[in-house]
């Protein structure tokens, strides 16, 4: 979208634009002149699929590795407990960066962060595929996660900076089905890497070329309007230093239950208790600064509130269907890998087909609160159908699957989405990360402590003299009507929602 201003443009008619309670960034001014109703995408289309191809990226890298874990372990050296690290690192560096991010991509040109962001990952790929051991692996790991945790977060400000508020809802459908598509296909791009004779490196490689092109694309088509000026105030130094070490030492100390049956290690407790002083400090801080990291003030109105409450424990649901679904399938139910594979194809038609009706309702109506009761509503439909699987497995858990995926695909987007209605011009960016960064903060919480119930349920039962089929059948029901208290809670919160009503128009 070209910022060059049309003609009847003027400095007063940008500030009364700018003053608008929805206007969650400043608009290309030519988008004044398109008359009432939703306005065309046609001029966003190209900087939109260099984003597209970098959630695709973000998506493939998530799961590319899953396959090849096994051959990598047995390739490098390096200790067991490694293993689930090559995913956890990911993980942390994703959710502790995603915040700072934010505040970034507020502070400056977010086409810059955007593409600083990727260029992260790509360094991170290519160490991570050039590692000798599994400590460069693992860093190398941490370092992709930081740079997929800046994609997120800057994505969401120039869509913003793109599109009208009504609009958003259609675009984020495409960037939810183009990442989800992605992350179904990685373990099967994976494990054909793999077995080739390319070798696991290149389940590393392989999202180069693509990250590459992807900053190609933006650099020669984004083009984003001038941005009111940056409320004044320190850099947040101490705010992002304490969510960066804080949350990151919480999860790592909250990663060591499922190995330690329910105790933590003298050196897991001492890092986790300075995780819970470090974010306690946090708020204090964040309470304090005029310009924090996490705008603990706007997200203590109501909307705000809600949004992260809902995102945090629907987040707990975010692995259910990837993880402990595929468990029940094959441990469960003793299902071959390759057909349980199969089984669960159908997670992406429906978080695809979601996402995409939810965005046409959302451009159509501008109403985003239906759609997130809905969505919630689905994943509990979906919790309830999967604790119930004994009395039905294959046919519940399948039904349960597609209901959880679609639930996810109408709600992941569009409660950052919710949370931009109450960010201004400058805050759009720390606003929607912190939305993000809780949303994936309870997934990581929950594939933790709903992992260790499932280890212990499973452990109690196998030395009770049950065989490790009927403990995983007995013992996975169980994780998911916890998960699916979770997501009441979810569905509680956005009830109480206020109804929002997006602009059909930038400014």
């Amino acid at each position: 979208m070209c910022s060059c201003p049309s003609p009847d443009s003027s400095p007063r008619a940008h500030r009364r634009n700018s003053s608008k309670p929805l206007s969650l960034s400043p608009a290309d001014t030519r988008a004044t002149a398109v008359p009432p109703g939703p306005p065309s995408l046609g001029p966003v289309l190209l900087p939109l699929s260099g984003l597209l191809v970098a959630q695709f990226v973000s998506g493939l890298s998530a799961t590319i590795v899953a396959t090849s874990i096994p051959t990598i372990m047995h390739t490098l050296s390096g200790p067991a407990s490694h293993a689930t690290w090559l995913v956890a690192a990911t993980i942390l560096g994703n959710t502790a960066s995603t915040p700072i991010w934010g505040r970034l991509a507020d502070l400056f040109a977010p086409k810059r962060i955007v593409q600083i962001a990727i260029a992260l990952f790509v360094l991170g790929s290519i160490g991570a595929g050039l590692s000798a051991d599994t400590t460069q692996l693992l860093t190398a790991r941490a370092v992709q996660g930081i740079g997929l945790g800046g994609l997120g977060a800057s994505a969401a400000v120039v869509v913003a900076m793109l599109v009208s508020p009504r609009e958003r809802g259609r675009v984020n459908s495409w960037l939810v089905s183009v990442q989800t598509t992605a992350t179904i296909l990685g373990p099967v791009v994976g494990g054909f890497i793999v077995q080739s004779t390319l070798g696991w490196r290149w389940c590393f490689f392989v999202a180069v070329p693509l990250a590459v092109a992807s900053i190609v694309v933006l650099a020669l088509t984004l083009r984003l309007a001038e941005r009111p000026a940056r409320a004044s105030g320190r850099t947040d130094i101490a705010g992002a230093f304490l969510i960066a070490t804080g949350v990151t030492a919480v999860l790592i100390a909250v990663t060591t239950l499922s190995d330690d049956d329910w105790s933590f290690t003298p050196v897991s407790a001492l890092v986790g208790g300075y995780g819970v002083v470090a974010i306690i400090a946090l708020v204090i801080v964040e309470l304090r600064v005029t310009s924090p990291v996490i705008p603990l003030r706007l997200l203590a109105q109501r909307t705000g509130a809600l949004c992260v409450t809902a995102a945090f424990t629907i987040g707990f649901t975010l692995f259910g269907g990837s993880v402990f679904v595929t468990q029940y399938l094959q441990l469960g139910l003793g299902i071959p890998p390759a057909t349980a594979g199969l089984l669960l194809a159908p997670m992406a038609i429906g978080t695809v087909g979601a996402s995409i009706l939810a965005g046409r309702m959302i451009s159509r109506t501008g109403l985003v609160k239906a759609v997130l009761v809905g969505g919630a509503s689905l994943c509990l439909a979906g919790n309830i159908a999967l604790a119930l699987a004994p009395l039905a497995p294959l046919p519940l858990a399948l039904v349960g699957t597609v209901l959880l995926s679609a639930g996810l695909g109408s709600t992941t987007q569009n409660l950052v989405l919710a949370g931009q209605t109450v960010a201004g011009a400058n805050r759009v960016g720390s606003v929607s990360a912190t939305v993000m960064f809780f949303f994936t903060l309870g997934g990581t919480v929950g594939l933790v402590l709903l992992g260790a119930v499932l280890a212990h349920s499973v452990s109690g039962l196998r030395a009770s003299g049950a065989s490790e089929q009927l403990a995983y059948s007995a013992g996975l029901p169980t994780v998911f009507a916890l998960s699916g208290v979770s997501t009441l809670v979810a569905l509680v919160a956005l009830v109480f929602l206020r109804s929002i009503r997006l602009a059909s128009a930038q400014g």
